[in-house]
């Protein structure tokens, strides 16, 4: 196994990189904006607390140059999913046949980053692949500190999905962080990432009382009220709707969560599963809808299922946010599958071919 680089140094990327060099494992930690590694790099490593143990965690190497990343092995990829197009540019001119690139998490991301590079020349592609959701949840409560909570058991796929099977094999030397379920393909991945559902209706509904707080509320706790959990479950049934035309077998979100190894008590129950009351992210809307509502309005005009409610969240959190989602977001388009159908749609995500 060769060595590992960690692309995105937000909680997530500081996560999975604390966790592989815990394993000892040789992990560079790589971020576009310098000023995100200079408190690691002051303390020469991440403190980490939570569910993966407390402790101190040296990290080798720190890079701001996508050279020095692209020389490891194996890039997996911990960004928010608006990073990626951009990622995928940077790295074009450095991906090698004998890359593992892994998106955690994808969105569906993989179709992206394929058309991109592609477009640009690539005719020998990496392994690329990706995961439903984040491999354990994370947040950062200091400079160079980080607190990580439920690692889960998480769908992977590769794009094309004839390389799943390699894809996660060779991901198994990772055990320590990812606990994968090889899933159909990368829609399937696309739609099952929960923060689809768990974000942005709560958030639309809960916008004043975000917005009066400063941020300073728990969306999983205060948020989660009967009527907000009816809203979320309606769009979780259009979610499973664009799974079934999407030749997938449907799951719904509390299922998801047990599969995860958790449990849909983290929303329906009381209480902050992160143990802390901090400041809600706006990422919950400026990632989940053009990333997860706009891609769900898409696909669904695609498959001929209707949106209403993806319809709805996009258009009422452009007009709060005041950015046109609609133009920014994910599309079939963007993906690179407009104008594919049935077994066409099928047969491009399982061989990548046309």
């Amino acid at each position: 196994m060769g060595d590992v680089a960690i692309l995105g140094a937000g909680a997530g990327g500081c996560a999975a990189a604390a966790v592989l060099a815990r394993h000892g494992l040789e992990v560079t930690l790589f971020s576009r904006a310098p000023e995100r590694l200079e408190a690691i790099r002051d303390r020469g490593g991440l403190e980490i607390t939570g569910d993966r143990g407390d402790g101190f965690v040296p990290i080798a190497h720190l890079t701001s140059d996508i050279a020095d990343a692209g020389r490891a092995a194996f890039l997996l990829i911990f960004t928010v999913a608006n990073a990626h197009a951009a990622l995928s540019h940077l790295l074009a001119p450095r991906v090698r046949v004998d890359h593992v690139v892994l998106l955690a998490s994808g969105s569906a991301g993989s179709l992206e980053v394929a058309r991109i590079w592609r477009e640009g020349g690539l005719t020998r592609m990496p392994l690329l692949g990706e995961t439903a959701t984040l491999p354990q949840s994370a947040r950062m409560i200091g400079p160079a500190q980080v607190k990580i909570r439920f690692p889960w058991t998480v769908r992977t796929a590769a794009f094309p999905a004839r390389n799943s099977p390699e894809l996660v094999e060779r991901l198994g030397d990772f055990g320590a962080l990812l606990r994968t379920l090889q899933a159909k393909n990368v829609l399937d991945t696309g739609l099952n990432n929960p923060n689809f559902i768990i974000h942005p209706a709560p958030m639309v509904l809960n916008y004043a009382a975000i917005e009066r707080a400063d941020g300073a509320l728990s969306l999983m706790n205060e948020g989660m009220t009967e009527a907000v959990l009816r809203a979320m479950d309606a769009h979780d049934r259009e979610r499973m709707a664009l799974q079934a035309a999407a030749g997938l077998m449907p799951i719904s979100l509390d299922d998801l969560y047990r599969e995860f190894g958790s449990s849909p008590a983290i929303y329906r129950s009381p209480g902050e599963p992160m143990g802390l009351r901090d400041c809600i992210h706006f990422r919950y809307i400026d990632e989940d809808i053009p990333y997860g509502s706009v891609f769900m309005s898409s696909l669904g005009r695609l498959l001929g299922v209707p949106t209403p409610i993806n319809d709805a969240l996009n258009t009422l959190a452009s007009i709060a946010r005041g950015v046109d989602y609609w133009a920014s977001g994910r599309t079939v388009e963007r993906l690179g599958i407009a104008g594919l159908r049935g077994a066409a749609l099928q047969r491009y995500l399982e061989t990548g071919e046309r």
